[in-house]
């Protein structure tokens, strides 16, 4: 273990030392993590890692949950006691605390237990124990990302109404990482924000900023309603933050980015922060450098068994050099992400586990511009428009461009319209997580042809459309100008757009959709499907040509931008 993360883990053993039963959960991670970073390095001692608490959700069977944590006597037995609730049956393990860097480490395989299994565990070593209880079994999802994905719960659209409906789902259980980097790879948490609880009004509702995460509850929230078993939710992501943040160096040197460049947030963004309070600024100016964060606020979960994770970042990465690389840096970062956690787990986390996201929402009023974050949400496709792809197997998105809110109280790059980012990302989530059927992605066209009455986008026979307006195709003309190009007509699966908007003798050479930052008002762009109203995510592509000359487009493939 490097020295700084064996100073941090010193955290552990100070909270643990310290008479602190009338102080919080809370206060006790800030206290003792104050306590630690001016503290000499000394041993640790022997507990669970920090996100083992009271309340917690295990992955269930068939998968089976690690437990871990550290001790300062290497090769000493540890024993650990399961006991199912109420009482019907108990199960022993034992293991010897190992060699973990410059410091001991101690872990457990448990036996797959199906949803629903309520434990208490206790751990034994040397004469000391330390016990968890109300820990229950059920599917354990990680929730990560920048500003958008911290916006809580208090801060949405019908907030109170989802505050007070809290009380009704105690099998949902949350826990927030506290806002902290690290510049090496840590095995334990510094801090929580929010220490594992179940889920009430005070759990989800606590304030702006802080706790509980308004996409990743809803999300969690259908999935339980749909699935009916518990559900865990860590909350793990910092306002302000490039993806580079959160990425491992090896992922990173895989996409180029060997040194750190600056990370420019949207004009909007920024504006936004001048209005913040000051004690409140800190959680949304996150750190710009490499690795600062999976060293810090994901490297220590990477043992706990999870079954999923979802992802709310890009606008920190709208620009410059982050922005052209997102096509790489953000795939990567996922198949980075698994295989890490699939080895630390000990294989028990699946090295292609679900990865959700949500594609970028609106920004400046409409149209704004055509670069930025229309870039980003083609590259969190891996340039080919939908997913999952051949580039991003086991992936799922919400698409949100349809989402725009420039009056928001948190400014435009903050819509509170996340209970239809939830329910969108959830119902894709279902699809592609649990393999329940039906329609979950809004329409994409499979292909077009030229005919007399105009160009004909076909979106083939998954879904039946709704053509809401007539604005939002552009078409390429030969001189590289891109010109609207109104649909003229419609129907169940194509749609015709006007003829000869191009000079005359111009050849069509691209089609794109819903190519700029703010493409539509509220639930007005011009592509839904019928079955739930979804979106259809934006395109690009560029044309080939027929035997006779006549463009056509193909959309199953990786098409990059051409600037």
């Amino acid at each position: 273990m490097a020295p700084a993360a064996f100073l941090f883990l010193l955290c552990f053993s100070l909270a643990s030392a310290l008479n602190l039963h009338h102080m919080s959960a809370d206060d006790q991670d800030r206290l003792s993590y104050r306590q630690a970073k001016g503290a000499k390095i000394g041993a640790v001692t022997f507990g669970f890692a920090r996100h083992f608490q009271n309340h917690m959700v295990l992955q269930r069977a068939p998968q089976r949950a690690n437990i871990y944590g550290f001790s300062p006597t290497i090769g000493q037995k540890v024993t650990l006691q399961l006991v199912t609730v109420p009482a019907t049956r108990t199960y022993s393990y034992e293991t010897t605390v190992h060699q973990d860097g410059s410091a001991g480490a101690w872990n457990f395989v448990l036996d797959p237990f199906a949803a629903g299994i309520t434990v208490n565990i206790r751990v034994d070593s040397g004469g000391e124990s330390h016990n968890i209880s109300d820990v229950i079994f059920g599917d354990v999802w990680v929730c990560s990302g920048q500003s958008n994905m911290q916006m809580t719960v208090f801060q949405i659209d019908g907030a109170a109404e989802e505050i007070a409906d809290a009380n009704n789902y105690p099998n949902i259980r949350v826990m927030t990482v506290n806002d902290n980097e690290s510049p090496t790879p840590l095995n334990n948490l510094i801090a929580l924000s929010e220490s594992w609880s179940r889920a009430s009004s005070a759990s989800i509702g606590h304030g702006a900023w802080s706790y509980f995460s308004a996409v990743c509850w809803l999300f969690g929230k259908a999935i339980f309603k749909a699935r009916h078993i518990p559900i865990g939710l860590v909350d793990t992501d910092w306002g302000g933050t490039p993806v580079k943040a959160w990425s491992s160096p090896e992922a990173l040197a895989h996409c180029g980015v060997h040194h750190d460049e600056p990370s420019d947030q949207p004009e909007s963004y920024t504006e936004y922060l001048k209005h913040v309070p000051l004690e409140d600024r800190h959680r949304l100016q996150g750190p710009g450098n490499s690795s600062v964060l999976w060293n810090s606020m994901v490297h220590p979960l990477l043992g706990m068994t999870i079954y999923g994770a979802i992802w709310y970042q890009g606008e920190g990465d709208s620009g410059g050099v982050a922005r052209d690389k997102y096509n790489c840096t953000f795939p990567t970062m996922i198949k980075d992400w698994r295989s890490n956690w699939n080895r630390a787990s000990n294989g028990q986390t699946s090295a292609t586990f679900p990865f959700g996201f949500v594609q970028l929402a609106p920004n400046h009023p409409s149209p704004g511009s055509t670069s930025g974050f229309t870039d980003i949400r083609w590259h969190q496709t891996a340039d080919r428009g939908y997913v999952p792809n051949p580039d991003m197997p086991n992936v799922f998105m919400a698409v949100a461009l349809d989402l725009p809110d420039f009056n928001s109280t948190y400014g435009s790059v903050h819509p509170r319209y996340k209970r239809d980012i939830g329910a969108r990302l959830a119902l894709s989530g279902l699809a592609v997580a649990y393999h329940q059927s039906g329609i979950f992605q809004g329409p994409l066209p499979t292909g077009s042809h030229a005919s007399a009455s105009g160009l004909i986008v076909d979106y083939g026979n998954t879904w039946k459309l709704s053509v809401v307006i007539n604005d939002g195709f552009e078409v390429q003309c030969a001189h590289l100008r891109w010109v609207a190009d109104p649909i003229v007509a419609h129907t169940n699966t194509t749609v015709t757009l006007k003829p000869n908007v191009c000079h005359a003798g111009e050849k069509i050479t691209g089609l794109r959709y819903a190519w700029s930052e703010s493409p539509c008002a509220l639930h007005r762009c011009a592509i839904y499907e019928t079955s739930h109203n979804l979106p259809g995510p934006p395109f690009i592509s560029y044309a080939d040509f027929d035997p006779n000359g006549e463009p056509y487009f193909t959309f199953n493939h990786q098409t990059h931008i051409r600037n």
